[in-house]
């Protein structure tokens, strides 16, 4: 990681990503899909991207890391967009914070 960082344009994302995939080590890459979904089902509560890192690091068993990074970036890209969420078709929506808060509970059933 160390290293990786010291590249121009590498941050700790690109850095994460490729020590996952082209070094086979377990890591988080908190891109805006894993950033959104994870704060919004609760596996973070931050609104900084290292922060939101930290807290998958310390939520998410460390053999699963790498596989975690994937689902939530598909789960963001698929149900769990930015706009127009799909809620109702989240197969979780009864562990998300996002979907149980009052707030947006009728935006979203």
């Amino acid at each position: 990681m160390e290293e990786l960082v010291k590249l121009p344009g590498v941050g700790r994302k690109t850095a994460n990503v490729v020590l996952s995939n082209a070094f086979g080590k377990d890591a988080i890459a908190v891109d805006t899909h894993v950033f959104r979904v994870s704060n919004r089902i609760g596996l973070a509560k931050s609104e900084d991207v290292f922060e939101t890192e930290k807290h998958l690091m310390e939520n998410i068993p460390r053999d699963m890391w790498s596989s975690a990074h994937h689902l939530l970036i598909w789960h963001g890209r698929n149900l769990c967009t930015a706009r127009n969420p799909k809620c109702l078709e989240c197969p979780i929506n009864d562990l998300c914070d996002f979907y149980n808060n009052k707030q947006v509970k009728g935006k979203f059933r």
